[in-house]
């Protein structure tokens, strides 16, 4: 039951994850934060040098970690939040090469963003 649990956390988590790479660019470059956009820069980078080197996320190896554990006799229908939300991190009929493509799409936009958006750094007041 802790396994099962677990994983439904992680499988969460990393729903969450993925909202923040693709969400937090709008969001940031409208707040404009320069260390939540640059963190988010990098998170993408990340993730295309992962994709790119056909590295598997590590929470996809907790997950599948976690599920191993677990025995699937307890396993009931009503776990509709987390089908779902799995289904949507791993979507059937979408390839890595079409991920990457996208991914590298999105990098150019997010990078392009901080040409047209430059980061709104304080400057601070040595007295």
């Amino acid at each position: 039951m802790f396994y099962s649990l677990a994983a439904d956390f992680v499988i969460l988590i990393h729903f969450l994850w993925i909202a923040f790479v693709i969400l937090g660019f709008p969001i940031f470059l409208y707040l404009n934060w320069p260390r939540w956009r640059i963190f988010h820069l990098v998170s993408l980078i990340a993730m295309i040098i992962m994709q790119l080197t056909h590295t598997i996320c590590p929470l996809t190896h907790l997950e599948v970690y976690l599920k191993s554990k677990g025995t699937s006799s307890h396993v009931y229908p009503g776990k509709f939040t987390i089908e779902t939300i799995e289904k949507l991190i791993y979507v059937e009929n979408l390839t890595l090469a079409k991920i990457t493509y996208a991914t590298i799409i999105f990098l150019i936009i997010v990078l392009m963003s901080f040409w047209l958006r430059p980061l709104r750094i304080k400057k601070r007041n040595n007295i």
